[in-house]
């Protein structure tokens, strides 16, 4: 055999040996890892029962016990007095001001009893006014797990609540900030924002006349005094101003250019004929404020349900829109100067179907309920005069055409059907979601092709070592994507603490990372994510490299004590499963194992016990690489028992390897590899350096050995000619 070329730090001073593995260390860490699975499986059967259990727990503290009088005025400023209110509704206490009852202060814990991403219901105590808006919302007790012990972040969500104030109390509102500016916390954010927007609402309708349309309705509830040029510009009524000039040009169109008009003309060709305004009476905004209290109430109380009114008014000019001749029994009383046009129907009015107004020129012209009118459609309103013919008679033609549509401002609208919640962080994520996207497909790629990768050693050191730096800084400390142990256990609880589809699917970047995750594991394995998309083990990784550049001494555990070690993320695991059961205050202080939240949500921004504790464990990773992975982390302990489904191997071996070759196993960074030369995949991070072993014919004895005999078999043939000169020189 050609001796073994040694150029790397970690293969000096070790001759290979020709070792197998014992049997029973293999089953020592198969029973492990079954007993890890059998405690996973035993904790996910009592799961039901604890949330049963949890749900019993006694309610919280009456509402007004957990106000004290800075609450208070953080909640609902200026607020004098709370006082419970006692009917069947939603739990809520009134705010006073002095005398005047404001508007309520409620309780998420008690409206809503919403749950936060721990699955636990937070409380969140907020006030609304009784029109609707926010006063101020804060939050008293919430067990989210990226928000426990983490300082600047509640501090953000303080500030979040706190820009509620004056939004809408509707769900899906917009607030001041976005659920987003609680970076790292946005499930919670928004969980929290969406509770006290929906309880206000609940709050009020079950305590005002607040009318629930459920289908486009005319407003007949808002009012506020309006000047008829104010009802003009919003478009309430559609005006005609008609100089003479445009009298003498509606005549000759009329084909009466010659004749003289019945109401005859004064001033110049500018002069104002008529100033006619028309519009639709039965909102309060416009025939109250054009007729006044009386008319208008006759039209909406003395009139039978349903009936609908027109309203006409002449603002100026010499001519009305009534005129006398309503009053004439020749002329059947009718009202003739205005008419009405919809579609095919045309409506004309008599002098019982007008309701006159007193001191002003303005009528409501009334259409029963079956005139098959509709307000919600565009209607004409047409000014019509007379032209007097040489005999007297009268020739009559449309002065005026106005075209109307009720403005959006006048009609109530069913409040738009609220986006699921999952939806606003998949619209908001958009650019993301397909950076992660094409991050994944790019990672696809590299595992796909790893041979022609591999082949290249400096091009396979750029690409981890470039992917790596794209999962710490990209999806570690920008994008907050650090999947972990709490979103596994959160997934598992999910099913049993009746969240919905909303709960999976509320934070994107883990949703796609979590798919794509159980998609690699039951293809390659565990080492796809630990390897590659886990942040806090690129972290170590990338300074476990800088450590051996500084030629900083490296430990590694012998095979028997590593196999004890590696039992230490199942039983870290099993802890953390356990506890979740039993002691669930005292499984999210277990999940603090993790240090992600420190390293890479919070990016050491914590406090300092957190940060000792992570920056403990990277210290150790400079001298044993990815300790931390290889025997403490929780979630590498589930994917590790998970990784026994795996059903492709991509990494290639030799009947070599292991016997007597042993340039793998001593390259493996995290000692993944037996003596035997088997490559134990629950514990491999997937980075290829030894598939790199495996193809570089300068470091990989057989393929060494076979390049030295190619090379000797090509120099053969140019040596042989030159002998045989030599030898035809001699006889001669």
């Amino acid at each position: 055999m050609e001796p073994m070329l040694t150029a790397t730090a970690d293969t000096r001073g070790m001759a290979p040996r020709a070792r197998r593995a014992p049997p029973r260390r293999d089953r020592r860490g198969f029973a492990a890892a079954l007993r890890a699975l059998l405690c996973l499986a035993l904790c996910l059967l009592v799961a039901p029962g604890a949330a049963t259990a949890q749900g019993d727990e006694a309610g919280p503290a009456p509402l007004l016990d957990r106000l004290t009088p800075n609450r208070i005025e953080v909640i609902y400023p200026g607020t004098t007095r709370l006082e419970m209110v006692e009917d069947d509704g939603p739990v809520a206490a009134a705010a006073y001001r002095g005398d005047e009852m404001v508007g309520y202060v409620f309780s998420t814990l008690d409206v809503l009893r919403a749950p936060g991403y721990s699955s636990t219901p937070f409380d969140v105590v907020a006030g609304v006014t009784l029109e609707g808006r926010i006063t101020g919302a804060l939050v008293l007790f919430h067990a989210e797990p990226y928000l426990l012990n983490d300082a600047p972040r509640t501090a953000r969500l303080v500030q979040f609540l706190h820009a509620m104030e004056g939004g809408e109390a509707r769900l899906g509102a917009e607030t001041g900030l976005p659920p987003s500016f609680v970076a790292g916390a946005t499930i919670s954010a928004r969980a929290m924002r969406n509770a006290v927007q929906e309880g206000a609402r609940m709050v009020l309708r079950y305590r005002t006349e607040e009318i629930v349309v459920t289908e486009p309705t005319i407003d007949m509830i808002n009012f506020k005094p309006r000047s008829p040029e104010e009802l003009v510009a919003d478009g309430g009524l559609v005006n005609a101003q008609i100089t003479n000039r445009a009298l003498q040009a509606a005549m000759r169109k009329a084909g009466l250019g010659d004749l003289l008009p019945e109401v005859p003309m004064t001033g110049g060709p500018d002069e104002t004929y008529v100033d006619f305004v028309a519009g639709y009476a039965n909102p309060p905004m416009i025939g109250r404020n054009g007729t006044g209290l009386e008319p208008y109430d006759t039209l909406i109380n003395g009139m039978p349900e349903g009936t609908m009114g027109i309203f006409v008014a002449t603002l100026g000019g010499v001519y009305d829109h009534r005129g006398t001749r309503f009053n004439n029994l020749s002329n059947d009383f009718r009202f003739d100067r205005v008419s009405i046009t919809q579609g095919p129907r045309s409506y004309s009015f008599a002098k019982q179907d007008v309701i006159f107004t007193r001191g002003k020129v303005a009528d409501i012209l009334v259409l029963p309920a079956d005139s098959g009118f509709d307000p919600m459609k565009p209607w004409r309103a047409e000014l019509h005069a007379a032209a007097l013919r040489p005999d007297g008679t009268r020739a009559p033609f449309v002065l005026a055409s106005l075209d109307y549509t009720l403005p959006p401002g006048y009609i109530l609208m069913p409040e738009p059907e609220p986006a699921p919640v999952w939806l606003e962080p998949w619209v908001e994520g958009q650019r993301d979601i397909a950076i992660l996207l094409v991050a994944l497909v790019a990672l696809t790629g590299i595992l796909a092709l790893q041979g022609p990768l591999t082949r290249r050693r400096r091009l396979h050191r750029w690409v981890r070592n470039g992917f790596l730096a794209f999962t710490l800084v990209w999806i570690g400390w920008i994008a907050s994507a650090q999947l972990s142990i709490v979103h596994l256990v959160n997934y598992l609880k999910a099913p049993f603490v009746d969240l919905s589809l909303a709960f999976y699917l509320a934070e994107p970047l883990i949703v796609i990372l979590s798919i794509y995750t159980a998609i690699s594991l039951v293809l390659l394995g565990r080492g796809v994510f630990c390897g590659w998309l886990c942040p806090f083990g690129a972290l170590q990784e990338l300074l476990a490299q800088a450590a051996r550049a500084l030629r900083l001494p490296q430990w590694n555990p012998s095979e028997r004590l590593q196999r004890v070690l590696w039992n230490g993320k199942y039983l870290s695991l099993a802890v953390i499963l356990v506890l979740i059961v039993i002691a669930p205050g005292a499984a999210m202080v277990a999940e603090e194992v993790e240090p992600f939240k420190t390293a890479i949500t919070a990016k050491f921004v914590r406090g300092l016990p957190y940060v000792i504790y992570a920056v403990a464990l990277l210290l150790i990773g400079l001298f044993t690489e990815r300790a931390f992975c290889r025997f403490l982390c929780p979630l590498g302990g589930a994917l590790a028992i998970l990784d026994r489904l795996h059903l492709v191997d991509l990494l290639k071996r030799r009947p070599e390897c292991g016997n007597p070759c042993h340039l793998c196993e001593r390259s493996c960074p995290v000692r993944a590899i037996e003596s035997s030369g088997k490559i134990i995949m629950a514990e491999c991070f997937q980075c290829l350096d030894c598939q790199v072993e495996y193809y570089d014919d300068r470091r990989c004895p057989p393929l060494a050995k076979l390049r030295k005999r190619k090379e000797r078999e090509q120099r053969q043939p140019a040596a042989a000619p030159a002998q045989a000169a030599k030898l035809g020189g001699n006889f001669a």
